[in-house]
């Protein structure tokens, strides 16, 4: 559907960082950046469960699931998309998340089966993100939906529970896709309709495309790299995300970072 020849203007477009004016997070009159962040009240989790009928039956949507009914449940073998196709190795993966600081594990599950996932979790000291140990600031690690439960609106239900939870409207959540990680074989497409298609969906959540120098995103042009700023983040908080998305100090000053 796009060639790459296309997609410069697009991704040119579609990667601009939010501009002072339309910041949503404004200040109020007379209030300081300083005493709005220490007027921030932060909400404590919500817990969510939902269904969602199916032709294939009714799903249950469930966030923050515990490590002990993580390991209870089975996990479906169209799950392989970041395990390698070892699904119980992925289920191991959620657990630890499910028991990190903060872990969020959202799972959709069918018959005491897992058959889709979402893992938000605070990002890896390893990483750019975490190395600054931003309590505010989180990652979408990853999103899967079994090979043999698609096209069902699990993906979309998913992000709907993990982000009806106001716990993260005092956060920034960023996300990252790439095309490695992508099921082009199954699904027929190429990567930049994934590309847009991912886009799309988290656009519908909050999330939005910015430009960042990583390594990782910028390696193949049809990688995504999203962030989602929550509606009461303060300006400050998005100023400090803002400076670790260059480390090319030359880049950084030309965007005004």
């Amino acid at each position: 559907m796009h060639e790459k020849k296309d997609s410069g203007k697009k991704e040119e477009d579609s990667k601009r960082m939010p501009i002072f004016g339309s910041w949503h997070g404004a200040i109020p009159f007379g209030e300081s950046e300083e005493e709005r962040e220490a007027s921030i009240k932060e909400a404590e989790p919500k817990k969510i469960i939902r269904h969602l009928d199916t032709p294939k039956g009714k799903i249950v949507i469930e966030n923050y699931c515990s490590p002990e009914k993580l390991e209870s449940l089975s996990i479906d073998d169209g799950i392989c998309m970041f395990s390698r196709h070892d699904p119980e190795r992925q289920k191991r993966a959620l657990v630890t998340v499910s028991r990190s600081d903060c872990g969020n594990v959202i799972v959709g599950i069918k018959d005491s089966t897992i058959v889709s996932y979402i893992g938000i979790h605070k990002p890896s000291e390893r990483e750019r993100w975490g190395k600054p140990k931003y309590p505010w600031l989180f990652e979408l690690g990853a999103i899967e939906v079994s090979r043999n439960y698609r096209r069902l609106g699990l993906a979309q239900a998913m992000l709907k529970v993990a982000f009806d939870d106001p716990y993260y409207e005092d956060k920034i959540v960023l996300t990252t896709g790439f095309t490695w990680h992508w099921d082009l074989e199954q699904t027929g497409l190429t990567k930049y309709q994934y590309h847009d298609l991912g886009a799309q969906l988290m656009g519908r959540f909050g999330f939005i495309e910015m430009a960042t120098d990583e390594p990782n995103v910028t390696m193949d042009s049809a990688n995504l790299f999203l962030v989602r700023v929550g509606k009461n983040v303060p300006f400050s908080r998005y100023q400090k995300f803002a400076s670790l998305l260059f480390a090319n100090e030359w880049e950084a000053m030309l965007r005004g970072w």
